[in-house]
């Protein structure tokens, strides 16, 4: 992101941007909004849950991104015009995309600019994460599980080993007596004598996924920085890629990036630049004839 885009106040300087969560996200998300963009976040404390939880008991309604957005504008139908920029997270953990077993968290987040009308959101993927799951039937078992996920600081969630059930669940488990009491009691109650446990994802219970929250903030602050070169709009950045990289050994195109192009989150106005890697042509390791 080019310096010249940036100008010497933000557009949000002075605002305050109305975070939806009742996982205290703003821990994660209001340094990088003031540092950045000199707007404060507040909090808007609210049942996330009715959306869908990470232990199961309430399925998610639609996908990440239909979950995020609808987030984001619960602040907006409850106050109307007195909001004018409203924000909001989602999380998705599971294996990598393209590195099999490789756990992951997928965070999306979401922000409203009533002021300047549009929506722009973004992702962010990173292997940083506890996340996991598994059956126990010991204490031995239970304190190795535990030390792998990074408990106490990374809470775990207990249960009878049948991880449909939610007439028993322990969440937020983050003491050593308070692990051990969860695994008894849930032991007791499962038929097979064994005890479903798994990291606990919500963001106040799981330092390593606020950390990732924080990352996806920054990169929104800092995008929300760069203004429109035609009309000025907050927003511009990376919209889309374009691969065909040709390859230096027989002139092939390549699945590697060729152009990165930039837009604007209101006007049709685009940029065509060079890809972050900076390479003009792909090594013939790269192309799916010289190396099938």
């Amino acid at each position: 992101m080019e310096e010249h885009r940036l100008k010497p106040r933000s557009s949000y300087a002075g605002s305050c941007i109305i975070l939806t969560t009742q996982h205290a996200k703003s821990i994660a998300v209001a340094p990088s909004f003031w540092n950045k963009l000199g707007a404060s976040v507040l909090e808007y404390v609210v049942d996330t849950d009715q959306l869908g939880t990470f232990s199961g008991e309430i399925k998610r309604k639609g996908n990440a991104l239909e979950c995020v957005r609808r987030k984001c504008e619960w602040p907006l139908d409850r106050f109307g015009d007195k909001i004018e920029f409203a924000l909001a997270n989602e999380g998705s953990f599971g294996p990598h995309p393209r590195i099999p077993f490789l756990p992951c968290d997928q965070e999306i987040m979401y922000f409203i600019d009533r002021r300047h009308s549009f929506h722009l959101y973004l992702s962010h993927l990173s292997e940083k994460t506890n996340y996991q799951m598994d059956t126990v039937d010991s204490l031995e078992a239970l304190h190795k599980f535990a030390k792998i996920a990074k408990f106490p600081s990374h809470a775990l969630i207990l249960r009878p080993n049948n991880r449909e059930s939610t007439e028993l669940i322990f969440k937020g488990v983050n003491s050593q007596p308070a692990l051990e009491e969860a695994f008894l009691q849930s032991r007791k109650h499962a038929l097979d004598g064994s005890v479903w446990i798994e990291t606990d994802m919500r963001a106040q219970f799981n330092p390593s996924r606020m950390a990732v929250i924080g990352e996806l903030a920054e990169k929104l602050a800092e995008r929300l920085a760069l203004h429109c070169p035609e009309c000025g709009i907050p927003g511009w950045g990376k919209v889309r890629v374009e691969t065909g990289l040709t390859c230096s050994g027989c002139g092939s195109k390549t699945q590697l990036i060729k152009h990165e192009i930039y837009g604007c989150t209101k006007c049709p106005y685009e940029e065509t630049h060079q890809p972050a890697h900076g390479l003009e042509q792909a090594e013939p390791e790269h192309c799916q004839y010289c190396n099938p």
